[in-house]
């Protein structure tokens, strides 16, 4: 997966959470953009249990959004 993206998921107003699925198995849930951060080749998670998750964004397989907000007619959230 491509930096560029994430970096727009962190970004994003209001944020929406989302899974990242790697080629391991493992799943990592990102429920705020201040618990991340992103290098060239690697995205960092800081969990509240002072734990962080080093995912190489090679291995990253997909990602999922959760709870994202569903868009009515007329364009409203």
């Amino acid at each position: 997966m491509s930096g560029e993206a994430f970096r727009e998921f962190l970004k994003a107003q209001p944020f929406v959470p989302f899974e990242i699925q790697m080629s391991s198995g493992d799943m990592y849930h990102v429920t705020q953009s201040e618990n991340v951060f992103l290098t060239g080749a690697a995205l960092f998670i800081w969990f509240p249990e002072d734990r962080v998750v080093r995912c190489s964004l090679m291995h990253i397989t997909g990602y999922e959004f959760v709870n994202r907000p569903v868009k009515r007619k007329g364009g409203k959230s």
